[in-house]
């Protein structure tokens, strides 16, 4: 086939370009810039990001080296839009959003894709942890979980429009990021002990406080109440803090250890609560991305953020609003975030977290 794929400049996207060629396929990577590479040289870097100056320099070694050929790629304007403009309006909202599903479904897996597939491409590659498999059940093709179930990146997949995944490639989710480490190396390619992307690109020094002063929005201190009202300390500013936090703030009364239960930013006030009150029994979701045809009830696993652990949960599909109810309490349900549907390993869809029912 001819495939379109997407080059990061890390070891995983150069592994799946590294892949696709050994299977014969006719290749050419495309190079996604998100923010000018001015951007990065002003900020500090406390944790690799990707779309930097330095990367886009490792993608084009890595096609020089593989012997594709590599176009550059500027989407910095549907980045704004889609995805950089979203996460701040959130946050102010007091939302904890999350940008990297976002740019999925709106650029990498959206203009890119559509960029890509209107060159005449068959398919389009990255160098995600998830598998693309037909499905039995199901009568088509499905997003499934990379073996690896510590790399797995399914999640931030769940809500990407379900027609795409006929035309999508992983070749990196039957392996291990060990295994693909070790493929890179075998194969001479640079980047195979490069550093792994561990924070949002748009925010390389991981300040959300510097991202909103750059935006032009200065934070404020306000208070710290428990749900029946009591004033007990100060925090910095109400975008800095997600549900399920204990730390960054000041307490003044002590005697308890304090958990973010909410906030409420029309007030600019943060609500504490003790731990067993940040325990969900539900949540309601708004706006479900479904991969596959589901009833209006169904029994299935659910995720409420990357790293959470999986839930059994009824899942109550009505409209455009998802009603989830657990086996068992979830920690920390968050607004903003992402509740990710599976039945077993496969990927049923997505849908934006709206509110959790204690």
């Amino acid at each position: 086939m001819k495939v379109g794929v997407a080059l990061s400049g890390g070891v995983d996207s150069a592994v799946a370009l590294y892949l696709l060629l050994k299977e014969g396929h006719e290749v050419k990577a495309f190079h996604m810039k998100t923010k000018e590479d001015e951007f990065f040289i002003r900020k500090e870097i406390k944790k690799k990001v990707c779309c930097s100056p330095s990367d886009t320099a490792d993608a084009m070694r890595i096609a020089h080296f593989l012997g594709v050929e590599i176009e550059i790629v500027d989407v910095k304007e549907i980045f704004r839009e889609k995805v950089i403009e979203p996460f701040k309006r959130d946050l102010l909202k007091g939302l904890t959003p999350n940008p990297c599903a976002h740019c999925n479904r709106f650029v990498k897996f959206g203009y890119l894709m559509d960029y890509v597939l209107n060159q005449g491409f068959d398919a389009f590659a990255s160098g995600h942890y998830a598998r693309i498999e037909f499905s039995e059940k199901y009568g088509r093709k499905v997003i499934k979980k990379g073996v690896d179930l510590k790399k797995d990146q399914s999640y931030f997949l769940a809500r990407i429009e379900p027609w795409r995944i006929e035309r999508l490639i992983f070749p990196n989710g039957i392996y291990t990021k060990e295994e693909i480490r070790k493929i890179a190396e075998e194969a001479g390619i640079h980047v195979a002990k490069k550093q792994e992307s561990q924070d949002v690109c748009f925010i390389p020094d991981g300040s959300i406080e510097n991202f909103l002063k750059d935006e032009g929005i200065t934070l404020k201190d306000g208070d710290i109440i428990t749900p029946e009202g009591e004033v007990v300390g100060r925090h910095f500013g109400y975008p800095l803090y997600t549900i399920g936090q204990r730390k960054g703030f000041k307490i003044e009364k002590f005697g308890r250890r304090y958990y973010v239960r909410g906030k409420i930013p029309e007030k600019n006030v943060v609500v504490v609560s003790d731990l067993e009150d940040v325990f969900f029994s539900g949540l309601i979701a708004e706006d479900p991305v479904w991969h596959v045809e589901v009833p209006e009830e169904f029994r299935c696993v659910c995720r409420v953020r990357k790293k959470s652990e999986e839930a059994p949960a009824v899942v109550k599909v009505k409209d455009n609003e998802v009603e989830v109810r657990f086996e068992k309490k979830v920690f920390a349900v968050t607004p903003g975030q992402i509740a990710a549907f599976y039945d077993g390993d496969t990927l049923l869809g997505g849908a934006i977290i709206k509110e959790g029912i204690r």
